[in-house]
């Protein structure tokens, strides 16, 4: 009766293992499938179709195949959304080289080099304008940690809570 027992339980093993290699394939191929590189990919390929979308209606403006009331809401959409991809892209790319240049290793040599004087020392009083410094005990925002959000997908912050033109208390008369 136990061989019967473990012959079983080594079915199930095969079973689940089968269904745990199936299952780490799928992820294997999302992962891939959704990567930011391939994320950058589509949103490049997205950002020339829409810049071409947008000259074609140009075309057709000029050429009069299409009436000016036509052609603005169509081509202000258009443009928006050009511009909208751009930007992730930029910021997607950016995000991925922070992310490169953090897997590099720190060159030793560096922590040995001289460092700079900073402006104030060499400049005359008022020359040495420019952004105000930042903090060094911050860290990057990339490894701050992100407090969990609410909502649905579309909408992670969830509604914006109202806000009244009237204070909730109200004023004392004047006097």
């Amino acid at each position: 009766m136990g061989r019967a027992a473990l012959a079983i339980k080594y079915q199930e093993l095969r079973e689940v293992a089968e269904s745990c290699a199936d299952k780490l394939q799928r992820l294997e191929e999302s992962v891939h499938r959704w990567s930011p590189h391939c994320a950058l990919g589509w949103l490049q390929a997205e950002l020339e179709e829409a810049e071409q979308e947008a000259e074609e209606q140009m075309e057709q403006l000029l050429l009069g195949e299409q009436s000016l009331e036509a052609f603005l809401p169509a081509f202000q959409r258009g443009r928006a959304l050009a511009h909208l991809r751009r930007t992730q892209a930029e910021k997607l790319q950016e995000l991925l080289r922070r992310r490169e240049r953090s897997a590099q290793p720190a060159p030793t040599a560096a922590a040995d080099a001289p460092k700079p004087f900073p402006a104030a020392a060499v400049l005359p009083t008022g020359a040495a304008r420019g952004p105000p410094a930042v903090p060094r005990s911050l860290p990057p925002l990339d490894s701050r940690p992100v407090p969990p959000l609410k909502g649905s997908p579309g909408c992670p912050l969830g509604p914006a809570p109202l806000l009244s033109p009237r204070p909730s208390q109200p004023e004392p008369p004047h006097r």
